[in-house]
């Protein structure tokens, strides 16, 4: 094949080496890190306000009277539940922090002591659909149901003060590297800025 020889103007050229900085740049393009990093960070901070808004749901029922019994543990039922989703969702955000180790060990720290609320909650409260029992309505079965009021209250709530102290901690982490990536990305610059020439 012979060869050729393509003209090509200076915005060509321009357009050319964008595409390719994209194509290649992945990560270490800034526009690339600032949507992607954004997007990990929105995540840990949806996480860290769920949680936070469940401590505060239990904090109010806690200060019910008379709560009965079965409400309680089907509450904890449903929060060992929702703490499994937190604990999936972390470990695939966690994969995606790249070149932060305080951060990806804030998120590891959070992991473990979700890990160590659902082993302590799990055992207390849980759904057995077509339980025979009809004073356990839907199912609902665990040990929580034959502890007093007040033990079980201060595991649930001992359990999730852990949680959201140590969310509090990852909190602080995601607001560094949201500082952090926007001073990146602001001092960047963008190609459009260089001269060429």
């Amino acid at each position: 094949m012979a060869k050729k020889i393509v003209r090509i103007t200076e915005s060509d050229l321009v357009n050319i080496v964008k595409r390719v900085i994209n194509e290649v740049g992945g990560h270490d393009d800034f526009i690339q890190m600032k949507f992607h990093g954004k997007s990990t960070l929105n995540g840990l901070y949806r996480i860290t306000d769920d949680i936070a808004n469940i401590l505060n749901k239990i904090i109010t029922m806690l200060g019910k009277k008379n709560i009965p019994k079965h409400i309680t543990v089907s509450t904890i039922a449903k929060i060992s539940n929702v703490l499994e989703i937190i604990e999936y969702n972390l470990e695939k955000i966690k994969g995606e922090i790249m070149g932060n180790d305080y951060l990806t060990n804030a998120v590891s720290d959070l992991i473990k002591i979700v890990k160590k609320g659902i082993n302590r909650l799990s055992p207390l409260g849980s759904f057995t659909p077509r339980f025979p029992d009809p004073e356990m309505p839907g199912g609902l079965t665990g040990a929580g149901l034959e502890m007093g009021d007040d033990e079980l209250n201060e595991i649930l709530l001992n359990t999730l003060t852990d949680i959201a102290t140590e969310a509090l901690k990852l909190k602080s982490e995601v607001d560094t590297e949201d500082k952090n990536i926007s001073i990146r990305t602001s001092q960047s610059g963008d190609l459009d800025n260089y001269n060429l020439n």
